[in-house]
């Protein structure tokens, strides 16, 4: 039990990380737009090695690591390519800084979604919570306030949930 516990603590951890790097990002996006592009590349990367390793835990990918590793390549790749294709319509004029940071919360909100299909439910949320931060984001010139109201109401929903679904198990 004690490891079931520690491994729920390590992916939750992962997933809080995952959402506070991706908020700095629209910031850095924002603010300085020359780092930005490094960073979104190393978070892909950083995303690509998470999901290896939250796959890596699950029992489904147990002995079949190769498929898992080459599954979370070509997602995570493809999401690094579509960002890339962001970063040349900036550079060629079509969209400004605030605008590329909402679209590229998009597009790592969608991967976030999809990755969740094989990764868990958990991934899933992570990635509406993402995407909705981008939508908000667009609306709310304080969004940080709503993100952060919004982001506690879920962790509490899941917490009580988790914790009732374990009692009746």
């Amino acid at each position: 039990m004690t490891f079931l516990k520690n491994k729920r603590f390590i992916q939750e951890g992962i997933l809080c990380l995952v959402f506070a790097l991706s908020l700095i990002g629209m910031g850095i996006t924002d603010f300085s737009p020359v780092e930005s592009h490094r960073y979104w590349v190393v978070m892909i990367v950083l995303l690509a090695i998470a999901g290896i390793g939250l796959g890596w835990t699950r029992k489904d990918y147990q002995g079949n690591i190769i498929h898992l590793v080459i599954r979370e390549l070509i997602h995570w790749g493809a999401t690094l390519i579509t960002v890339l294709g962001v970063y040349i319509l900036l550079s060629t004029g079509r969209l400004n800084y605030e605008s590329t940071g909402l679209i590229i919360e998009l597009i790592l909100g969608l991967s976030l979604f999809l990755d969740g299909r094989n990764l868990g439910w958990r991934i899933s949320l992570l990635g509406i919570l993402v995407g909705c931060t981008a939508i908000i984001a667009a609306y709310v010139e304080e969004y940080i306030w709503v993100v952060l109201l919004v982001s506690l109401s879920l962790w509490v929903m899941v917490y009580y949930w988790e914790k009732h679904r374990h009692k009746s198990l």
